[in-house]
């Protein structure tokens, strides 16, 4: 076993060993994870993951985000900020993406997993719903789809709170008021 001087090996607990997917993960190269087999016993392999930290992944952002989430991805990985992407255009970037990040604006469909070859991994949804993603071929591809189904909780808690004082005010009709002079 030949391990880079930057990479750290993790020995899997025996409880981690014995989940049969472990050894089917489809892991990438991009983010340089690796798996080697060791014996565990006679008749079964052991796994141990060499990760390096070598390899950035890269993420394509492809709607607008807040710019402290932005920066917070650009500590660990390369970022490509692309907006207003057409379909074909977002096709051809997704090749080159290890993970994707969309709001509502981009639909995510089985062209597009098909686009990158295998190599994006994840795709996460900016917001609650996930309903501009293809789940059946993202399962196919391998694809990681996650969302943040809790982000706006309080932005909408508070929008209600305002809608029900400016009903209890009169706030519309006091606008008209003014506007009308």
């Amino acid at each position: 076993m030949a391990a880079a001087a930057s990479s750290t090996t993790l020995k899997p607990s025996a409880s981690a060993a014995t989940i049969s997917g472990f050894r089917r993960l489809p892991l990438s190269t991009t983010f340089g994870v690796t798996t080697l087999s060791f014996r565990h016993r006679r008749d079964q392999p052991r796994r141990f993951v060499v990760l390096s930290m070598d390899a950035k992944p890269t993420i394509l952002v492809a709607e607008k985000l807040g710019e402290a989430g932005v920066n917070l991805l650009k500590e660990f990985a390369n970022v490509d900020c692309s907006y207003n992407l057409s379909p074909e255009e977002l096709c051809t970037k997704i090749s080159l993406c290890d993970a994707l990040i969309v709001r509502s604006g981009t639909k995510v469909n089985r062209e597009v997993f098909e686009s990158s070859g295998g190599r994006l991994k994840v795709v996460g949804r900016a917001g609650v719903g996930i309903d501009n993603v293809d789940l059946a071929a993202a399962t196919e591809h391998g694809c990681l789809v996650v969302n943040a189904p809790t982000a706006n909780t309080v932005a909408a808690a508070e929008h209600g709170i305002a809608l029900l004082t400016a009903m209890a005010r009169n706030i519309a009709q006091a606008d008209a008021s003014v506007k009308a002079g």
